[in-house]
């Protein structure tokens, strides 16, 4: 299941996001409404995509889960059929550092079908057949990406333990019955959310980045000897990530 990222979700114009503190029922998008959405040009709908868009709290939009890992269980995917409306030209002098951060993208309007927490998401894909799971989701899959990745079908296609231990950084903490490990190697950045069953390590959303490209995948993935091996020696040595801002974020749903 292929996860769109989008640049910014549309602000309610009735809600002060300079407030001290925000509910949660009042920013989550609601199945039925309809939101605008700014993708870059590198990661926005196909023609006829209904697409999987993540939503997360406003810090983590901004900056991203290891900034605030405890908003993993607040961020969900949000499903919606979509109509183009326009390109978002750049140099504006007039414009507010919003706006500015939307320029060069393309605005989209997001009729919302369906919205579901992320770790339920990835308790689905767990639980629910590969047959049901591509009729009910969608025929975009990780499978896609790995094998124009690499002809190995490995998620990080590093090869020895030279490899893993180039890593430049890892941070991890715990997000429910999930392990977020995120990490950096040279100009490659990963984001994953795992499950361990006993010494068996289990790949559920899995994200990876570069300054070219960028793409994130709701799965299922078993890691083969040498990837199990290299993420555990990752969580060995990463390191404890926690919230870097207070409870501005009330959690009324």
């Amino acid at each position: 299941m292929k996860i769109r990222l989008p640049v910014l979700w549309g602000r309610p114009a009735d809600i002060d996001y300079g407030a001290k503190q925000l509910k949660l029922s009042e920013i989550l998008p609601k199945t039925g409404q309809a939101i605008n959405v700014y993708f870059s040009e590198d990661d926005s709908p196909v023609y006829k995509e209904n697409p999987h868009v993540l939503w997360t709290p406003p810090l983590t939009e901004m900056n991203d889960w290891s900034d605030n890992p405890s908003e993993i269980l607040h961020s969900y995917i949000v499903t919606g059929q979509v109509k183009f409306l326009r390109q978002v030209l750049r140099g504006n002098e007039e414009a507010t550092p919003l706006e500015r951060m939307i320029e060069k993208s393309l605005e989209y309007e997001l009729l919302i079908t369906d919205v579901q927490p992320i770790l339920k998401m990835c308790d689905l894909v767990k639980t629910m057949s590969p047959e049901l799971w591509q009729e009910r989701y969608g025929s975009k899959t990780l499978s896609g990406l790995l094998q124009v990745q690499n002809s190995k079908e490995t998620l990080f296609d590093y090869i020895n333990d030279t490899d893993w231990a180039r890593v430049n950084w890892a941070g991890m903490a715990n997000a429910g019955s999930y392990i977020f490990l995120s990490f950096n190697r040279h100009e490659l950045h990963y984001e994953t959310l795992l499950q361990q069953e006993g010494n068996q390590l289990f790949v559920h959303y899995f994200s990876f980045a570069t300054y070219r490209q960028s793409d994130r995948y709701i799965t299922r993935k078993k890691l083969s000897a040498k990837e199990n091996e290299g993420i555990k020696s990752l969580m060995a040595r990463a390191v404890a990530l926690k919230d870097s801002f207070g409870d501005y974020l009330l959690i009324d749903v």
